[in-house]
């Protein structure tokens, strides 16, 4: 499953690529280099990639954290299957909307995640969206 889901990501990403460098839908008011004159076409500096999105918190649904690759791998790393039970249609209707924080409160999901866990799980959140892609 992780694999197909991998391979789906590779896939779209030429497509998504495409898109944004789409004079028409990238929103840029610039005249284009195929308007100017051959001797006068001036190379824009990369602009600094930013997410779409405000950060995730520890109050982010889960399901809205696996959409994000970035986040995904947080909860991967911090919690080992979750997101394999979370693909489970049964599972994500059980646990839609639910966040790590709301996870917490709960007696029977929560014992491990004491308030010293949590602040470090949210410094962790905060810091492996601040790394820039690559």
């Amino acid at each position: 499953m992780r694999t197909l889901g991998a391979m789906l990501i590779l896939a779209l990403l030429p497509a998504a690529s495409a898109t944004a460098q789409h004079p028409d839908l990238r929103g840029s008011t610039t005249i284009q280099a195929a308007q100017r004159p051959a001797s006068r076409i001036a190379v824009q500096a990369p602009r600094p990639q930013t997410p779409a999105h405000a950060p995730y918190t520890l109050e982010t649904p889960i399901e809205t954290l696996m959409e994000d690759p970035v986040t995904l791998a947080w909860l991967d790393k911090h919690f080992p299957g979750l997101t394999e039970r979370m693909r489970d249609p049964e599972v994500a209707t059980i646990f839609a909307g639910t966040s790590i924080d709301d996870m917490s409160k709960d007696p029977d999901h929560g014992r491990a995640l004491t308030d010293e866990v949590m602040a470090k799980l949210k410094v962790s959140l905060e810091q492996a969206q601040a790394k820039p892609p690559g």
